[in-house]
C-alpha cells in the first residue's frame, strides 16, 4: 500500500513539478516558433522511454488571488501537516500507516465481497458490477518489482514476482506496450468492480429501509451551522436537573445543526456526519472544526474509453474460454497509472495527483496529464477511442497522513468527520463506514470507553488512528 507522506514524496513533488513546467513551457514556444527552432525538452510526453510526472504543485493556484481565505488556509493547514507528518516519520512509520490502511482495505473487501454474494442480493448484481479478480503492476526495473513484491510482504498481501511472458499470459494486451524491459509483480487478492453500479443499488436498498436519501435540490446543502446548546433540562416541577436520555453528563454543551438545503427548506439536527469529500475541510472552517479536517483536494484524471466488442455476446464468449469477461483479464498498472476493466467493451485509467486549488478555480489549471493519458490509452487499446479529451479531471480529498479522518470532532459534539480518503475511497470507504456508524452509535447509547473499531472479517483497529483529534 503506497504512503504519500513520507520524504521521499516531497523530493518527488518538487522534481515533477519543475519538469512538467518546463515541457509546459516547452510546448508554449512551439506553438509560437516554428519546431525546428525548439529541438530540447526536459521530457517528451510521445517518448515511452521516460517516465511522465505523476505529482503537480501549482502554490500560485492554491494561495493566489483566484483563492478565497478559507481556501488558503485548508492549503496551509494540509500542508502544515503533511511536511510535519512526512519529515519527521522515517520509513518504518510511513510503513506502519500502510499497513492500518491494508488493514481496513482488507475489512473493506470482506465486506463489500459478503454484501455482494448475501442471501439479499439479487445474483445478477454479480456479473452487473464486473466482478475481477488479481491485479499486475509493472515495473521499469528489477529492483521496483522488488520493492513491490516486498511491500506486499510487509502488509501480508499475497503477491509474487512474474516473468514478463507469464504477466503477458495473464494479460495479453501488457505486450503492447512499448517499453522494454518490463518486470512484473503479480497481486493475487485485489478486486475490481463498477462502483458506481454498487452505490446504485445500494441507495435503492437504504431508500427501501425508510432512509429519507435526498438529492438535486432538496439534498444540497447551502449552508449549515452549529449552535451550542446544554443537554441539561430542569425538571417542570422541580428545579432539579434531568440527565440527558443519551446518557451524556448533565454538565455536557452539545450543539445543535442547522442545516438549509438548494430548496430554502432548514431543518435541525442533533447529529452531522460532514462527509463532503474535497468541500469538507471548507464545511469544518465554518463549523469551527478546520484543525480537525486538514485534507485538501488532489487533482487526478480519468480516461474511460470503448471499443466496438458487443457487451453480451463478447463477455459470454470472453467466460465460455475462461476468462474474465471484462475487456482485461487483470487490472495492471505502469508509470503510477492504473487502468482496469469491468465491462467486456471499456476500460478506465487513473493517475496523476495534483495541488492545484479547489474544483471550481482549478478546472482550466494545464497539464500534462491528459496527453500522457491519452497516449497510454491508444497504445493498450488501438481499437478505442480513446483521446486526450476524453481525460476527465477528478478531485479527491486527501489528507496529510494518508489516512482517512473518522470519527467525532471533539470541540464540536455531534459533528463526525468521514473524509480524507484520497485515491482510496472505492479500496477503504465501506470500512471506514462501519467506523462511522459505531461512533455515531456509541455516541447515542452514551459509551465512551471503546478504544478500537470492530470490523468485517474479524478486524480490529485502533480508532485513535482514524480520530479527527490526532491532528490537534
Amino acid at each position: 500500500m503506497h504512503v504519500m507522506s513520507q520524504r521521499s514524496t516531497l523530493l518527488k513533488i518538487m522534481k515533477d513539478t519543475t519538469r512538467e513546467w518546463y515541457s509546459e513551457k516547452v510546448e508554449q514556444l512551439r506553438h509560437r516558433l516554428d519546431k525546428e527552432l525548439v529541438q530540447f525538452q526536459l521530457m517528451n510526453v510521445d517518448n515511452f522511454d521516460v517516465v511522465p510526472p505523476y505529482f503537480a504543485l501549482h502554490l500560485f493556484r492554491c494561495l493566489g488571488p483566484s483563492a478565497t481565505w478559507d481556501e488558503r488556509a485548508t492549503f496551509v493547514t494540509f500542508l502544515k501537516n503533511f511536511l510535519r507528518i512526512s519529515l519527521l516519520s522515517g520509513e518504518n512509520e510511513a510503513n506502519d500507516r500502510g499497513s492500518y490502511i491494508l488493514q481496513l482495505a482488507r475489512s473493506n473487501r470482506h465486506a463489500f465481497l459478503e454484501a455482494l454474494h448475501s442471501k439479499t442480493a439479487k445474483n445478477e448484481l454479480a456479473s452487473a458490477i464486473g466482478l475481477g479478480r488479481g491485479f499486475i503492476s509493472l515495473h521499469r526495473s528489477h529492483e521496483g518489482a522488488l520493492h513491490a513484491a516486498k511491500e506486499g510482504e510487509i502488509f501480508g498481501e499475497r503477491s509474487q514476482i512474474l516473468p514478463i511472458e507469464e504477466a503477458i499470459k495473464l494479460e495479453p494486451r501488457i505486450a503492447y506496450l512499448p517499453m522494454k524491459p518490463l518486470f512484473a509483480v503479480h497481486r493475487l487478492d485485489d478486486y475490481t468492480a463498477n462502483s458506481a453500479i454498487y452505490v446504485q443499488d445500494l441507495v435503492k436498498k437504504i431508500v427501501s429501509m425508510g432512509v429519507d436519501y435526498r438529492c438535486n435540490h432538496s439534498g444540497t446543502i447551502e449552508d449549515i451551522k452549529a449552535i451550542k446548546h446544554s443537554t441539561e433540562r430542569k425538571d417542570r416541577d422541580s428545579n432539579s436537573t434531568v440527565r440527558n436520555p443519551l446518557g451524556t453528563s448533565p454538565s455536557f454543551e452539545g450543539h445543535k445543526f442547522l442545516v438549509t438545503t438548494k430548496d430554502g427548506t432548514t431543518e435541525e439536527y442533533d447529529y452531522v456526519v460532514l462527509a463532503a469529500g474535497v468541500n469538507s475541510p471548507l464545511i469544518a472552517r465554518k463549523l469551527s472544526a478546520g484543525d480537525f479536517c486538514p485534507t485538501y483536494p488532489l487533482r487526478g484524471y480519468s480516461l474511460t474509453l470503448y471499443t466496438n466488442h458487443n457487451f453480451e455476446r463478447d463477455g459470454n464468449e470472453r467466460i465460455n474460454k475462461g476468462l474474465s469477461p471484462n475487456l482485461l483479464n487483470r487490472p495492471i498498472s505502469v508509470d503510477d497509472m492504473y487502468c482496469s476493466s469491468v465491462g467486456p467493451n471499456m476500460a478506465r485509467l487513473a493517475g496523476f495527483g495534483e495541488l492545484v486549488g479547489y474544483r471550481d478555480k482549478a478546472v482550466h489549471v494545464p497539464s500534462l496529464a491528459p496527453q500522457v493519458m491519452g497516449r497510454y490509452a491508444r497504445t493498450i487499446f488501438p481499437e478505442s477511442d480513446a483521446t486526450d479529451t476524453s481525460a476527465l479531471q477528478c478531485f479527491r480529498p486527501m489528507s496529510p497522513d494518508d489516512i482517512p479522518i473518522v470519527g467525532e470532532v471533539s470541540a464540536v459534539p455531534g459533528l463526525f468527520l468521514h473524509t480524507g480518503h484520497g485515491t482510496l475511497g472505492w479500496t477503504v470507504g465501506l470500512a471506514t463506514a462501519e467506523c462511522v456508524a459505531q461512533a455515531l452509535c456509541d455516541k447515542i447509547t452514551g459509551s465512551r470507553d471503546k478504544k478500537t473499531f470492530e470490523l468485517p472479517g474479524g478486524i480490529v483497529v485502533d480508532r485513535a488512528r482514524l480520530s479527527p483529534d490526532r491532528f490537534i
